[in-house]
């Protein structure tokens, strides 16, 4: 299961000595990352350094509505403070309104910024679009140069992952990128509900919890999810 989760910690409140612990917490159980705000990056690149453990700095978060050009300030300082994957919440307004070459310039222009120095992930706040708003701004995210769409910040009042949204971002990207469902995942039934659904990366800050559940188990985590009978959903016509 560690594989999987990016170990997050992004409250206004968090401290460094959290953020130190949520690191050596990453480390011991080899997960894919730790996700953090922007001032705790430089801290978490220290505390990881040959680890294996990426360092995720968010970018425009948790709203998307700073300007790209704040955007790709943003990356650039993540980037030189050691962050080696950027979590990039898009123009959530511009998706509403079907402004997508507004939608594509701000992703393209943090992956520009990021090229060869870190993967990003675009945050499309899944809960707040409708089914076909989510397949185009996925597939736009792909098109842009993006290596993972990504559910939710955790932070919107219209909720976090479901299944059913982890499944549309894959049917739009297909096996090209990454998705990462992150919001509202507590507990083992969650996570392997949406890695059924297509899921390849859990932003979480349940990770500990998970691995006690099924991280150290026979079978592994994949075989685990068909045995215990989890499924993508069936996805309705509409969003087609």
């Amino acid at each position: 299961m560690g594989r999987y989760v990016d170990h997050t910690l992004l409250r206004a409140t968090a401290t460094s000595a959290e953020i130190v612990k949520l690191c050596r917490e990453a480390r011991a159980h080899a997960f894919a990352a730790v996700c953090v705000n922007p001032v705790w990056v430089e801290l978490a690149a220290k505390e990881l350094a040959g680890s294996g453990v990426a360092v995720a700095s968010v970018i425009g978060f948790p709203l998307g509505a700073n300007t790209t050009e704040v955007k790709v300030h943003e990356a650039k300082d993540a980037l030189a403070r050691g962050a080696t994957e950027l979590d990039m919440v898009a123009q959530i307004g511009k998706i509403k309104e079907g402004d997508w070459p507004g939608v594509e310039r701000d992703i393209r222009a943090v992956v520009q910024a990021a090229r060869g120095r870190a993967l990003v992930k675009v945050i499309l706040e899944t809960a707040a679009l409708e089914p076909m708003e989510i397949i185009k701004a996925a597939a736009l995210s792909r098109e842009a140069g993006a290596d993972y769409v990504k559910t939710s910040s955790g932070f919107h009042p219209a909720g976090g992952a479901t299944a059913e949204a982890v499944a549309l971002l894959r049917l739009a990207v297909g096996a090209e990128l990454g998705v990462k469902a992150a919001g509202g995942i507590r507990n083992c039934e969650d996570a392997l509900r949406m890695i059924a659904a297509g899921a390849t990366r859990l932003g979480t800050s349940a990770g500990i919890e998970l691995v006690n559940c099924y991280g150290h188990l026979a079978p592994p985590i994949d075989a685990a999810v068909h045995r215990l009978g989890y499924r993508a959903p069936i996805l309705s016509a509409v969003a087609y």
